[in-house]
């Protein structure tokens, strides 16, 4: 989890905004927009970053399934 949080801040970082509420939905819903845009106007950066969080997340939700 700790590593979730810690893209999760790396995103709010890039995005300017502290306060900004993201969970899975919002991270997916980030890529997509992004994803939807020409490839020299999409934000690979922010791309990235979403995608690392997500990995972390589905790293840690396997690890703690593991460990019931």
């Amino acid at each position: 989890m700790k590593e979730y949080k810690r893209c999760l801040d790396m995103v709010r970082i890039h995005l300017q905004d502290e306060t900004v509420q993201l969970n899975n939905e919002t991270l997916d819903k980030l890529v997509n927009n992004e994803l939807q845009k020409s490839a020299n106007e999409m934000d690979k950066s922010l791309i990235d970053l979403c995608l690392n969080a997500l990995v972390a997340y589905r790293a840690y939700e396997a690890e703690s399934k593991k460990n019931m």
